[in-house]
């Protein structure tokens, strides 16, 4: 599942998943581009690699901002041409609370982060791909949206979006050669997931390097019939 000089870009590349996604891509030979806030964080992921080949270049950028997006594809574009992957790993949570008691902020923020993120980044991306042979697009969801819990509406809410805006996708990505899934994970295994919830039963959750397998395998020539899928991640739970 070689993906030997292929140009892939990564947002959300220096959390939990991200890094590790990183380096599954970087171990098949592409050429990433990491939509970060952080450059720090991401060099320090960088060092790893000294000496190889493959670039892992990053791109300052803010992705709830469409401005800030655009920029970043602009800028890969003037250095690659094109655009082979896309991966919208960036997210996060932020719950706790009823509906009642969400603040319309919290509400807010829980939207561009997991759902507008994904809109923006991709809505640049199959414009490029319509015009370079297709690609591929993975998003992730989140397997609560399965499964409905009190106090994460504006979460769940979020990650159901990205659901449904992976088939919306993959439905116009036909004509294209794009292909456009999602995978939805259960708790991810990270030290910050740890820490938050220190009683649970870590050895079920769903670890960082086997969502990275799946997103290389999406991303490869292998998957090429398989388009608008939300493949759940449950892990053992």
């Amino acid at each position: 599942m070689s993906l030997q000089n292929k140009t892939v870009v990564i947002t959300g590349a220096t959390g939990a998943l991200g890094s590790e996604v990183v380096k599954a891509f970087h171990n098949e030979g592409a050429h990433i581009f990491a939509l970060v806030r952080a450059v720090d964080k991401l060099n320090e992921i960088k060092q790893s690699f000294a000496g190889t080949k493959n670039e892992i270049v990053p791109v300052e950028t803010d992705v709830t901002d469409f401005n800030s997006v655009d920029k970043a594809f602009s800028r890969i574009l003037s250095s690659r041409g094109k655009v082979d992957c896309l991966l919208n790993i960036a997210g996060g949570f932020r719950g706790g609370k009823s509906i009642a008691d969400t603040p319309v902020d919290d509400w807010k923020f829980m939207l561009d982060l997991n759902l507008s993120s994904v809109f923006y980044a991709s809505k640049i991306t199959m414009g490029i791909m319509a015009g370079h042979g297709g690609g591929k697009i993975v998003n992730v969801a989140a397997m609560s949206i399965f499964d409905i819990k009190p106090k994460r509406a504006a979460y769940i809410v979020a990650k159901a979006g990205v659901a449904a805006l992976t088939q919306a996708l993959a439905v116009e990505g036909k004509a294209f050669n794009i292909q456009v899934n999602a995978i939805a994970p259960s708790t991810i295994l990270s030290e910050a997931n740890v820490k938050d919830m220190p009683d649970a039963d870590h050895s079920t959750w769903v670890t960082p390097a086997r969502i990275a397998e799946t997103m290389v395998f999406l991303c490869s020539d292998a998957a090429d019939d398989i388009t608008g899928t939300v493949i759940k991640m449950p892990g053992r739970m």
